[in-house]
């Protein structure tokens, strides 16, 4: 009998073949993990990293969920964590290191983490103007839950009048990003106590749930978001799974 690890491992290898076999050159291929571990889906940006900044390929988006779990940005500032390391293992909370930009922030399932490996080469040779475009998809897919998402200025992601509800952290390397975004939709934000989310005390974590006061199935919602990426990007999204 396979065990959890071997089956994650085997989905991880099944993208990456599913990736090489595929003509990608004029599309974004778009693959669902559902719900996984961090450094489970870091393992596979790092794999798609690595043949997309070689080839002539736009990019990948990789739409999940994350069981509870805090990353700490590049710069390894700890200092808006605001419980202890003992306090996180008590609620089953991991504690994770991330290489992207960005302060400290948190993915819990019913959050849906979008990576986007996206090699600008192929498509714009633009970082602002990519992050820029990463803000309208959400914005545009929250204006179908007529939410109106706004941008503040000198701080990067989505709001809803003074509170945030989806927040981007990349890394860019020889043109290919690397990590995304995430959007609340029905997570648990009590779990956000536990940080000042992006160091900004004054901005508290919000949702579409908790702004529509109805749970939103979280299918619908990746749906609106890819349809958003071609519409943007104006390349062609294809769905593998």
């Amino acid at each position: 009998m396979e065990t959890s690890k071997q089956k994650t491992s085997a989905g991880i290898n099944r993208i990456i073949n599913s990736f090489k076999n595929h003509n990608t050159c004029k599309n974004i291929l778009s693959f669902d993990l559902g719900l996984i571990s961090y450094n489970h889906a870091y393992n596979l940006q790092t794999k798609l990293f690595e043949l997309i900044k070689l080839k002539d390929k736009p990019g990948v988006i990789l739409l999940l969920e994350h069981y509870p779990v805090i990353t700490i940005g590049s710069n390894r500032d700890t200092g808006n964590l605001l419980v202890s390391r003992e306090e996180l293992q008590q609620q089953d909370i991991e504690l994770v290191q991330s290489t992207r930009g960005g302060d400290i922030t948190l993915h819990t399932p019913g959050q849906i983490v979008c990576y986007t490996i996206f090699n600008l080469a192929q498509v714009k040779k633009d970082l602002t103007l990519f992050v820029y475009n990463l803000e309208q998809v959400i914005i545009d897919a929250l204006a179908s839950y007529n939410i109106q998402g706004t941008r503040i200025d000198k701080h990067r992601g989505i709001f809803v009048n003074n509170s945030k509800i989806a927040s981007i952290g990349l890394k860019i390397k020889k043109w290919t990003t690397f990590h995304g975004f995430s959007i609340n939709v029905n997570n648990d934000l009590k779990y956000f106590d536990n940080i000042i989310a992006c160091g900004l005390k004054d901005y508290p974590q919000t949702s579409i749930k908790k702004i529509s006061s109805k749970t939103i199935p979280i299918y619908n919602v990746k749906e609106q978001l890819l349809d958003s990426f071609g519409n943007i990007f104006k390349i062609p999204v294809l769905r593998i799974i």
